[in-house]
């Protein structure tokens, strides 16, 4: 799973397909959308101000971690994001 990313965040239209993979409908309103970096779709919780970032087409999921995007699993995100 060891897989890195660097790559500049760019804001565009959002692209909401790969939260709406993953996420049940009622919990997609917890979400901004923030851009992207490469591949990668960011998406930040309101309430915990925490990232999900997930591929565009949302089967890997990334944690920022000095200055690079570190691959973990969508276990690991999802709980890191709501805080779990």
């Amino acid at each position: 799973m060891a897989r890195f990313v660097r790559a500049p965040i760019t804001v565009g239209e959002p692209n909401w397909a790969p939260l709406e993979l993953v996420l049940p409908a009622p919990e997609l309103e917890n979400f901004m959308y923030m851009g992207r970096a490469g591949e990668i779709e960011l998406y930040k919780h309101r309430s915990t101000r925490r990232y999900l970032n997930i591929s565009a087409d949302g089967r890997r999921f990334y944690r920022y971690s000095d200055g690079m995007y570190v691959e973990v699993s969508q276990t690991s995100a999802l709980d890191y994001v709501r805080d779990l």
